[in-house]
């Protein structure tokens, strides 16, 4: 088993793929009590779409290495198919993140708290509201072209595990490459938002380090 740590470099918006209310136009995903996650499903997307610009790196640097497409499908799994991959990826949560949804939900049942402990109240202290807009040619702001968002706050940091159910040297490897390619996600994660740091961590001692095996082969 490999825990994933990812840290928020700049605001991120995590799209949930709808709003809140007639407020929010865009919104990040949360849970029942405001805490905010990032799906697994999102989290390995990420990861495949890395690893398939590293292949694509190697090519065009023509670096004696071999990632193939076929192990990287192997590993993350084909869009659309119906085949288990070799990683299954669990949602990111922050720290503590169980105990402070448990406190949540006993403090929503409490008569005294439960006006003050609202899903709302509980997103604005990881969250920040900005607004966008078009500009036409002539400078002016388009009409109707407002658009509010809520970004999680730059620095929040997420963890969650990946659980591998075939164990090889050449599934760590493409993992290993997938998490030092991966730099932005998320929705306008080219203008701006999205920046990341993602870090492995092995829980079980036997994730065989990278870079030794990177540098033999970009010096050979």
């Amino acid at each position: 088993m490999i825990r994933i740590k990812l840290e928020l470099l700049s605001p991120a918006l995590v799209g949930s793929g709808g709003g809140f209310g007639a407020v929010i136009d865009q919104d990040v995903v949360f849970d029942d009590t405001g805490l905010p996650y990032i799906p697994g499903k999102r989290v390995k997307g990420c990861l495949r779409d890395a690893a398939l610009e590293v292949r694509d790196m190697f090519e065009c640097a023509r670096i004696g290495a071999n990632l193939p497409e076929i192990e990287i499908n192997k590993t993350f799994g084909i869009i659309g198919s119906g085949d288990s991959p070799a990683l299954h990826f669990h949602d990111l949560t922050m720290e503590e993140y169980e105990s402070n949804r448990q406190w949540l939900r006993f403090l929503e049942q409490e008569p005294k708290y439960a006006p003050f402990i609202t899903k709302e109240a509980v997103l604005r202290n990881y969250t920040d509201i900005r607004q966008q807009t078009r500009i036409e040619d002539d400078g002016t702001a388009a009409n109707h072209s407002l658009r509010t968002l809520r970004v999680l706050r730059k620095g929040l940091v997420f963890s969650g595990v990946v659980e591998i159910r075939e164990e090889n040297r050449e599934l760590h490897r493409i993992l290993q490459l997938a998490a030092m390619n991966w730099r932005r996600f998320g929705t306008h994660r080219n203008r701006g938002f999205g920046e990341v740091r993602c870090t492995l961590i092995s829980t079980t001692g036997n994730l065989e380090p990278v870079e030794p095996w990177l540098e033999q082969i970009c010096t050979d």
